[in-house]
């Protein structure tokens, strides 16, 4: 029981480290201004300070993809860890395990999280790209 105690407290650590640490990219991706984040998502882009309107469109979307496929590959294995989690305590085998497995569950859970408060910068940045440009 003391191995899988740990192992429990490690994964519930490091998802509770996961979703904090993602807030924080987060909260500091909005408040940068949409200015500076169109510019971070050309110099991924293009590799340089301008990069055309099309090609930021599609950067945006490409990374809205990938952080869409990254939330159904995250919560698939999610609920696959849970169902066995579930049916090892279910059938009273392995009490261990399925206590080691919460917390792997646990970690899954914050990542699938993290991927869901990560969405909104992709999302902020089509908001932006859609406005016309002010003249001020």
């Amino acid at each position: 029981m003391g191995i899988s105690l740990v192992v429990l407290i490690f994964f519930t650590a490091l998802g509770v480290l996961v979703v904090l640490y993602t807030l924080h990219f987060r909260r500091r991706a909005l408040a940068m201004g949409p200015e500076r984040l169109l510019a971070a998502l050309s110099r991924t882009v293009a590799g340089e300070e301008e990069a055309s309107e099309l090609e930021l469109r599609q950067g945006a979307s490409e990374l809205e993809a990938r952080l869409q496929r990254a939330f159904y590959a995250f919560s698939g294995l999610l609920a696959a860890v849970l169902i066995v989690c579930l049916v090892l305590t279910a059938m009273s085998t392995l009490p261990e395990l399925s206590f080691a497995l919460s917390g792997s569950c646990i970690f899954l859970g914050s990542l699938v999280l993290s991927i869901v408060l990560l969405r909104d910068i992709p999302r902020h940045i089509s908001k932006q790209l859609e406005r016309p440009p002010s003249d001020a």
